[in-house]
């Protein structure tokens, strides 16, 4: 009985948090605030990308030489490069989408995380209500062994029954002590997947969600993909624009024979006289095939993907249908085998079986609905709402 009191000021003591309590608090967790950052940090491509190239300066110093020689400037000059052929649009175009891309991509692992916790919290709640069960079956199986105790006093039993009885309540308490463990384990790996303690969880485990379809071209990771193919479109005009002459625009002074300065504009320019950024067009051509092949891969997978979840979803709902029926029964055999036991028109032994079957069956069904939730964390990692 020690284990069961324990459990029962366990439950009793402890602050259970629910599903919505634990995600309400995610934005704030350092791992999704890191990766938030990150995301961020590509604003400083934008603005890069939008700058024009610092202007570019070039000085000559020479000295004399005699018997008053000094250094003098010879020539100084200062240029502006051009951003010419629609460089500074395509750069800025490139930057843009490849901020929107992992915006997605941040959108996508923020989704992947909640699943993540969605999932330890059923796992959680799962072995509560399991607990729950087992200590059910215990409180049986001691309420029977009190009852072996007091008949075989009087005579009534015989000693196999009391061996069998004891045997029977020493294996429940060993597997409710098990369970104990494991449920606070499940409630550390919780925590630490969100960051800060959680002594207890709540929520309604037996709670059907709908698997609605979704528009899986619209989905953040299919979406990231059409920024990325967008942002490298734009690289590629880039680089193609690089490979013309590139033009800058200077102001030019400079000393001249008879020793006096003679300024003036100048115009420079670069003569590609082999193709030039010809290695970085075929790189991000071949990177833009790599991301739109993905994205057609996606696009199948995710729709074989959904299929698969709602019928695995929907059968086992069924499943759960036909069990419920079969527990309804099951709960009024296990009354009418311990009373049938008690006035001893039945065996130990044929209660024991009727027993195990009505628990082994309770715990079938928290298998199933652990199913359910598993499937729905799946539906959850592709695109679907919580």
């Amino acid at each position: 009985m020690y284990y069961v009191l324990a459990l029962f000021l366990f439950v009793l003591f402890a602050k259970g948090e629910t599903l919505e309590e634990i995600l309400s608090k995610i934005d704030e967790n350092p791992y999704i605030k890191s990766n938030l950052s990150m995301v961020e940090s590509y604003e400083g491509e934008v603005i890069k990308a939008k700058s024009l190239p610092n202007p570019e300066g070039y000085l000559e110093v020479g000295r004399l030489v005699g018997n008053n020689s000094s250094a003098t400037i010879t020539q100084f000059s200062i240029s502006q490069p051009l951003k010419l052929y629609g460089q500074r649009v395509y750069q800025t175009q490139a930057a843009l989408k490849e901020k929107s891309y992992q915006k997605l991509q941040f959108e996508a692992l923020r989704r992947q995380y909640l699943a993540t916790v969605y999932s330890a919290f059923y796992d959680t709640l799962y072995y509560k209500e399991l607990l729950n069960v087992i200590e059910r079956e215990t409180n049986l199986s001691k309420e029977i062994l009190d009852f072996v105790e007091k008949t075989y006093k009087l005579g009534e039993s015989a000693k196999l029954d009391l061996f069998r009885a004891q045997k029977d309540y020493e294996l429940s308490l060993a597997r409710l002590k098990q369970y104990q463990n494991t449920y606070r384990e499940s409630l550390k790996n919780l925590s630490a997947l969100v960051g800060y303690q959680v002594n207890d969880v709540e929520g309604n485990f037996f709670q059907v969600r709908d698997l609605k379809d979704l528009d899986v071209e619209n989905l953040p990771d299919i979406k990231s993909l059409e920024e990325k193919v967008k942002s490298l479109e734009s690289m590629e005009k880039y680089y193609r624009a690089l490979a013309k002459p590139q033009v800058s625009l200077g102001l030019i002074t400079k000393e001249s024979s008879t020793n006096k300065y003679e300024a003036g504009f100048m115009v420079t320019f670069s003569i590609p006289v082999f193709y030039r950024n010809v290695g970085e067009i075929v790189s991000v051509k071949h990177q833009k095939s790599s991301f739109e092949y993905l994205k057609d891969y996606k696009i199948n997978s995710l729709k074989i993907t959904l299929s698969s979840l709602k019928e695995n979803y929907n059968s086992t709902l069924k499943i759960i249908s036909d069990l419920d029926k079969t527990l309804t029964i099951s709960s009024e055999e296990l009354k009418l085998a311990e009373k049938s036991y008690k006035l001893k028109v039945i065996s130990l032994f044929e209660f024991s079986n009727v027993k195990t079957q009505f628990f082994e069956a309770l715990k079938y069904k928290l298998e199933l609905y652990k199913n359910l939730h598993q499937i729905y964390t799946k539906y959850i990692e592709i695109g679907g709402q919580i």
